[in-house]
Protein backbone atom coordinates (compact mmCIF):
# COMPACT_ATOMS: atom_id res chain seq x y z
CA UNK A 1 0.00 0.00 0.00
CA UNK A 2 2.68 2.17 1.04
CA UNK A 3 4.65 1.36 -2.60
CA UNK A 4 0.78 1.91 -4.42
CA UNK A 5 1.23 5.68 -2.61
CA UNK A 6 4.56 6.58 -3.37
CA UNK A 7 4.03 5.89 -7.47
CA UNK A 8 0.32 7.83 -7.27
CA UNK A 9 2.19 10.27 -5.44
CA UNK A 10 -0.56 10.33 -2.37
CA UNK A 11 -1.30 8.83 1.05
CA UNK A 12 -3.49 7.23 2.95
CA UNK A 13 -5.28 9.06 5.89
CA UNK A 14 -7.69 6.56 6.97
CA UNK A 15 -9.64 3.18 6.57
CA UNK A 16 -11.21 -0.05 7.79
CA UNK A 17 -11.47 -3.26 7.61
CA UNK A 18 -14.61 -5.21 6.04
CA UNK A 19 -16.52 -7.91 8.41
CA UNK A 20 -17.21 -11.08 6.12
CA UNK A 21 -18.72 -14.07 6.57
CA UNK A 22 -16.91 -17.46 7.61
CA UNK A 23 -15.64 -18.56 4.78
CA UNK A 24 -16.27 -16.11 1.99
CA UNK A 25 -12.97 -14.80 1.65
CA UNK A 26 -9.30 -16.13 2.19
CA UNK A 27 -7.88 -12.75 3.22
CA UNK A 28 -8.45 -9.42 4.66
CA UNK A 29 -9.97 -6.90 2.69
CA UNK A 30 -9.14 -3.08 3.12
CA UNK A 31 -12.17 -0.22 2.48
CA UNK A 32 -10.36 3.04 1.04
CA UNK A 33 -11.83 6.08 0.26
CA UNK A 34 -10.31 8.98 -1.96
CA UNK A 35 -10.39 12.98 -1.28
CA UNK A 36 -8.97 14.93 -4.11
CA UNK A 37 -9.17 18.85 -5.11
CA UNK A 38 -9.64 19.94 -8.83
CA UNK A 39 -10.00 23.24 -10.10
CA UNK A 40 -12.07 21.50 -13.20
CA UNK A 41 -14.72 18.91 -12.81
CA UNK A 42 -14.75 16.44 -15.63
CA UNK A 43 -18.27 14.50 -15.67
CA UNK A 44 -19.05 11.76 -18.21
CA UNK A 45 -21.89 13.38 -19.57
CA UNK A 46 -20.19 17.22 -21.48
CA UNK A 47 -19.65 15.23 -25.10
CA UNK A 48 -20.58 17.03 -27.99
CA UNK A 49 -21.34 15.96 -31.84
CA UNK A 50 -17.99 16.67 -33.30
CA UNK A 51 -15.58 15.89 -30.09
CA UNK A 52 -13.11 13.11 -30.77
CA UNK A 53 -13.20 9.99 -28.42
CA UNK A 54 -9.91 8.84 -27.05
CA UNK A 55 -8.35 5.98 -25.17
CA UNK A 56 -5.12 6.35 -22.54
CA UNK A 57 -3.81 2.73 -23.77
CA UNK A 58 -4.00 -0.34 -24.79
CA UNK A 59 -7.67 -2.62 -24.12
CA UNK A 60 -8.68 -5.53 -22.15
CA UNK A 61 -5.01 -6.21 -20.29
CA UNK A 62 -6.45 -6.70 -17.17
CA UNK A 63 -9.38 -8.48 -17.63
CA UNK A 64 -7.77 -11.29 -19.96
CA UNK A 65 -4.35 -11.51 -17.17
CA UNK A 66 -7.21 -12.50 -15.08
CA UNK A 67 -9.49 -14.87 -16.84
CA UNK A 68 -6.42 -16.35 -17.75
CA UNK A 69 -4.87 -16.98 -15.05
CA UNK A 70 -8.12 -18.14 -13.22
CA UNK A 71 -9.08 -20.60 -15.84
CA UNK A 72 -5.10 -22.09 -15.70
CA UNK A 73 -4.86 -21.11 -20.10
CA UNK A 74 -1.68 -22.37 -21.34
CA UNK A 75 -0.13 -19.75 -23.51
CA UNK A 76 3.05 -19.27 -24.89
CA UNK A 77 3.20 -15.72 -24.19
CA UNK A 78 2.32 -13.72 -20.45
CA UNK A 79 -0.66 -11.84 -19.67
CA UNK A 80 -0.52 -8.74 -17.57
CA UNK A 81 -2.94 -6.86 -15.85
CA UNK A 82 -2.63 -3.01 -16.67
CA UNK A 83 -3.62 -1.74 -13.02
CA UNK A 84 -1.70 1.69 -12.20
CA UNK A 85 -2.16 4.74 -10.96
CA UNK A 86 -3.18 7.41 -14.22
CA UNK A 87 -3.45 10.48 -11.98
CA UNK A 88 -0.61 12.18 -13.11
CA UNK A 89 -1.13 11.48 -16.62
CA UNK A 90 -4.59 13.04 -16.35
CA UNK A 91 -3.58 15.67 -14.58
CA UNK A 92 -0.74 16.11 -17.89
CA UNK A 93 -3.30 16.84 -20.42
CA UNK A 94 -5.27 18.96 -17.93
CA UNK A 95 -2.17 21.38 -17.86
CA UNK A 96 -0.63 20.75 -21.27
CA UNK A 97 -4.13 21.64 -22.73
CA UNK A 98 -6.83 23.31 -20.49
CA UNK A 99 -10.69 23.20 -21.12
CA UNK A 100 -9.48 20.59 -23.98
CA UNK A 101 -11.58 17.10 -21.96
CA UNK A 102 -15.30 17.55 -22.42
CA UNK A 103 -15.88 13.97 -20.67
CA UNK A 104 -13.74 11.22 -19.32
CA UNK A 105 -14.81 7.78 -17.77
CA UNK A 106 -12.93 4.54 -16.47
CA UNK A 107 -13.25 1.52 -18.06
CA UNK A 108 -13.42 -1.26 -15.67
CA UNK A 109 -16.55 -3.46 -15.34
CA UNK A 110 -18.00 -3.54 -18.45
CA UNK A 111 -15.31 -2.49 -20.27
CA UNK A 112 -14.54 0.43 -23.39
CA UNK A 113 -18.20 -0.71 -24.37
CA UNK A 114 -20.16 0.32 -20.99
CA UNK A 115 -18.14 3.04 -20.85
CA UNK A 116 -19.08 4.43 -24.39
CA UNK A 117 -22.75 3.37 -23.82
CA UNK A 118 -23.04 5.29 -20.42
CA UNK A 119 -21.13 8.32 -21.93
CA UNK A 120 -23.29 8.27 -25.26
CA UNK A 121 -26.49 7.96 -23.67
CA UNK A 122 -25.44 11.02 -20.51
CA UNK A 123 -24.20 13.34 -23.28
CA UNK A 124 -26.98 12.57 -25.99
CA UNK A 125 -24.84 12.04 -28.57
CA UNK A 126 -23.49 8.82 -30.87
CA UNK A 127 -21.10 7.58 -30.82
CA UNK A 128 -18.96 5.86 -33.78
CA UNK A 129 -15.66 3.32 -33.73
CA UNK A 130 -13.19 3.34 -35.80
CA UNK A 131 -11.84 -0.82 -35.20
CA UNK A 132 -8.46 -0.66 -36.98
CA UNK A 133 -7.41 2.23 -34.56
CA UNK A 134 -8.00 0.69 -31.75
CA UNK A 135 -4.90 -0.10 -29.07
CA UNK A 136 -5.14 -4.08 -28.21
CA UNK A 137 -2.29 -6.39 -27.83
CA UNK A 138 -1.72 -9.28 -30.08
CA UNK A 139 -1.76 -11.65 -26.66
CA UNK A 140 -5.01 -9.77 -25.83
CA UNK A 141 -6.46 -10.12 -29.01
CA UNK A 142 -5.46 -13.88 -29.09
CA UNK A 143 -7.01 -14.97 -25.94
CA UNK A 144 -10.50 -13.23 -26.65
CA UNK A 145 -10.31 -15.04 -30.16
CA UNK A 146 -9.96 -17.92 -28.04
CA UNK A 147 -12.66 -17.21 -24.90
CA UNK A 148 -14.97 -15.88 -27.61
CA UNK A 149 -15.25 -12.10 -25.70
CA UNK A 150 -14.51 -9.06 -26.93
CA UNK A 151 -12.05 -6.60 -26.14
CA UNK A 152 -14.61 -3.89 -25.69
CA UNK A 153 -16.16 -5.95 -23.18
CA UNK A 154 -13.33 -6.21 -20.81
CA UNK A 155 -12.39 -4.71 -17.52
CA UNK A 156 -9.21 -2.02 -17.75
CA UNK A 157 -7.53 -0.90 -14.38
CA UNK A 158 -5.29 1.62 -15.78
CA UNK A 159 -6.97 3.67 -18.72
CA UNK A 160 -9.23 6.22 -19.06
CA UNK A 161 -11.89 7.11 -22.31
CA UNK A 162 -12.02 10.24 -23.08
CA UNK A 163 -13.87 12.74 -24.72
CA UNK A 164 -11.76 15.75 -26.51
CA UNK A 165 -12.72 18.74 -28.45
CA UNK A 166 -11.77 18.25 -31.81
CA UNK A 167 -9.60 20.69 -32.36
CA UNK A 168 -7.22 19.76 -29.42
CA UNK A 169 -7.56 16.03 -30.50
CA UNK A 170 -3.78 15.81 -31.41
CA UNK A 171 -2.08 17.83 -29.05
CA UNK A 172 -4.06 16.15 -26.24
CA UNK A 173 -2.93 12.35 -27.93
CA UNK A 174 0.56 14.03 -27.95
CA UNK A 175 0.64 14.89 -24.62
CA UNK A 176 -0.51 11.33 -23.29
CA UNK A 177 1.92 9.55 -25.62
CA UNK A 178 4.53 11.64 -23.98
CA UNK A 179 3.70 9.90 -20.47
CA UNK A 180 5.05 6.23 -19.68
CA UNK A 181 1.57 5.13 -19.29
CA UNK A 182 0.34 6.84 -22.48
CA UNK A 183 2.34 5.51 -24.99
CA UNK A 184 -0.17 3.24 -26.77
CA UNK A 185 -2.57 5.97 -26.41
CA UNK A 186 -4.92 6.30 -29.32
CA UNK A 187 -7.72 8.20 -31.38
CA UNK A 188 -10.66 5.62 -32.31
CA UNK A 189 -13.80 7.64 -32.42
CA UNK A 190 -15.96 10.38 -33.23
CA UNK A 191 -19.23 11.84 -31.50
CA UNK A 192 -22.10 12.56 -33.86
CA UNK A 193 -25.60 13.87 -33.95
CA UNK A 194 -26.76 10.19 -35.55
CA UNK A 195 -28.43 7.39 -33.37
CA UNK A 196 -28.07 9.41 -29.75
CA UNK A 197 -27.15 6.86 -27.09
CA UNK A 198 -25.94 4.39 -29.34
CA UNK A 199 -22.13 3.08 -30.05
CA UNK A 200 -20.96 1.90 -33.57
CA UNK A 201 -17.76 -0.07 -34.49
CA UNK A 202 -16.71 0.90 -37.90
CA UNK A 203 -15.10 -1.86 -39.55
CA UNK A 204 -13.55 -0.72 -42.30
CA UNK A 205 -16.15 -3.02 -44.04
CA UNK A 206 -18.82 -1.97 -42.98
CA UNK A 207 -20.99 -0.61 -39.55
CA UNK A 208 -22.92 -2.88 -36.37
CA UNK A 209 -24.41 -1.73 -33.04
CA UNK A 210 -21.48 -2.71 -30.12
CA UNK A 211 -24.18 -4.01 -27.38
CA UNK A 212 -23.43 -3.56 -23.61
CA UNK A 213 -22.28 -7.05 -22.23
CA UNK A 214 -24.95 -8.89 -20.44
CA UNK A 215 -24.32 -9.93 -16.92
CA UNK A 216 -20.47 -10.72 -15.51
CA UNK A 217 -17.97 -11.75 -17.89
CA UNK A 218 -15.55 -11.94 -15.04
CA UNK A 219 -16.39 -12.32 -11.59
CA UNK A 220 -15.46 -9.08 -9.43
CA UNK A 221 -12.33 -8.90 -7.88
CA UNK A 222 -12.29 -5.04 -6.99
Amino acid sequence: MRAACAEANTSVLTGDTKVMGKGEIDGIVINTAGVALTSQVITDRGLSAGDRILVTGTLGDHGMAVMATRHGLALDTRLESDVAPINGLIRAVLDAVPRAITAMKDPTRGGVASALHEMASKGGVGIVIDEPALPVRSEVRGVSELVGIDPLLVANEGKAVLAVRADAADRVLATLRAHPLGAAAAIVGICTDERPGMVVLDTGFGRRLITEPEGELLPRIC
